[in-house]
């Protein structure tokens, strides 16, 4: 592993190890340990949470003003609704195409990501394209979605029918419900076309929410799903079916178990099947169950302003998506000059849902004099089960180079996100759960999104032969 190493630290660093030498730390020793305080705070993290919106259109009504008041308050996420309506039978032209990429990009700019919905008509029209030409537009969309991975953690399915929902197509995409005479048949073959185009197009790294569980468990009967494949829901919580979502209780036990390592998100729902589960005790309930990640934070308000009124509501946004928190730290107090020092790091997921990006565990080690950072990352967050109830270990090797100045290093963890694009921003770091402690040395800092875990190692030149 080649090192991770900072010669000119920064004046965050130094002012670091400078707030680090006043803390009391704990003595070196062969092996030096420290366990941590949970916190239920509402913590902004990326990825994950309630959404607000970008505008009507990303391309012809991008509110840029909109995205910055929802990281004001606390939200990382925004919806990002694309209109083809212009181009339902052309290509997407190429000024439209940039269009795109410099919008995805100025929501990254403003520390936020985005939940992507692309669609022909946005009214109960359901005036869409064909299957073939849905294929022809992601094929086109390919190199924009890959050139801007990092800013779309979710893209619902979209595409199909009335408001992108896969029902009511006006082109032979659904059947039944104001989907004219089109067969099942036909509308199975069609959906299978758009299914595949969105997995051959979308990145590998954003997850592809489709809206019928009907459809999912059609094509994977046994929830063996490509990891890409997840969830959403649009009348969340409404009647015995959330209007027409579960037809049948056994797809609400798929998706249950489907989400278990997908994404399931969405929005509340007014006006639909009653009676609406809107209390405290329904979304405490069914926010864990279906592992939800992200909902709308303006619909419905009657549903949202009932989980104001009850008091549940931070609680909600708090543990939507993942809530990573460190539990126990463990590593030897000395190292030689040129030895690779290990540091076992037990967490866990308390949150709704999993990360479904491969973000990795981070170890700095800042000294004490100099400030000069040396890092190592290991493990995969992603792989933490959602909601656990016991630690997992991480094993980070921190390699400390022959020539890295001698002397007392304090230990401090982060989380970064895996994007190389966003890796340096520490608005797209993970906040971990987890609260300070400042007689242990103990302290969230914001200006580098790292943890101080209170520990030092101390580095030391080699024996002489």
């Amino acid at each position: 592993m080649t090192p991770r190493r900072s010669s000119k630290p920064s004046v965050t660093a130094l002012a670091f190890a400078a707030a680090c030498a006043l803390a009391t730390p704990l003595a070196l020793a062969a092996s030096v340990s420290a366990t941590f305080s949970p916190t239920s705070a509402d913590l902004p993290n990326p990825d994950r949470g309630f959404y607000s919106w970008a505008g009507s259109d990303l391309i012809t009504d991008f509110d840029i003003g909109s995205v910055k008041a929802g990281y004001a308050r606390g939200q990382r996420l925004v919806h990002a609704p694309v209109s083809l309506a212009a181009y339902r039978q052309t290509d997407i032209p190429a000024s439209v195409l940039t269009t795109l990429g410099s919008r995805l990009e100025a929501i990254r700019a403003e520390g936020m990501k985005a939940e992507l919905l692309v669609a022909y008509d946005f009214t109960a029209g359901g005036n869409d394209a064909t299957a073939s030409q849905i294929a022809r537009h992601l094929a086109q969309l390919k190199p924009v979605l890959a050139a801007h991975a990092e800013v779309i953690p979710y893209m619902r399915a979209g595409f199909i029918g009335a408001w992108g929902e896969w029902h009511s197509s006006k082109s032979g995409n659904s059947c039944g419900y104001h989907s004219g005479d089109t067969s099942c048949d036909t509308a199975d073959a069609n959906r299978l076309i758009v299914r595949d185009a969105l997995l051959a197009n979308v990145p590998a790294t954003t997850q592809i929410a489709f809206r019928y569980p009907g459809d999912l468990k059609l094509w994977y009967p046994d929830v063996n799903a490509p990891k890409q494949v997840a969830s959403h829901n649009d009348c969340f919580l409404a009647g015995p079916t959330d209007s027409g979502t579960y037809p049948s209780p056994d797809l609400r036990t798929y998706i249950q178990e489907l989400t278990r390592k997908a994404s399931f998100g969405g929005e509340t729902c007014e006006n639909a099947d009653t009676p609406v589960r809107s209390s405290c005790a329904d979304i405490l309930k069914e926010g864990p169950q279906y592992h939800l990640a992200w909902l709308n934070a303006d619909y419905a308000p009657s549903v949202l302003n009932t989980w104001k009124s009850e008091g549940c509501y931070s609680t909600v946004s708090a543990q939507m998506g993942y809530r990573i928190q460190l539990d126990r730290l463990n590593h030897p107090g000395k190292i030689k000059q040129g030895g690779n020092l290990t540091v076992h790091v037990d967490l866990r997921n308390v949150g709704w849902a999993r990360m479904f990006v491969d973000r990795a565990l981070e170890v700095r080690l800042t000294h004490r004099s100099s400030g000069e950072v040396l890092t190592g990352r290991g493990g995969k967050l992603s792989k933490l089960a959602a909601q656990a109830t016991g630690s997992s270990r991480f094993d980070v090797s921190v390699p400390i180079p022959a020539d890295a100045p001698a002397g007392t290093y304090d230990v401090s963890l982060a989380a970064p996100d895996a994007f190389a694009k966003n890796g340096g921003d520490v608005r797209f770091a993970v906040r971990f759960a987890n609260a300070d402690r400042a007689a242990d040395g103990q302290q969230w800092h914001a200006a580098d999104a790292s943890f101080s875990t209170g520990t030092a190692v101390k580095v030391v030149k080699p024996a002489a032969r």
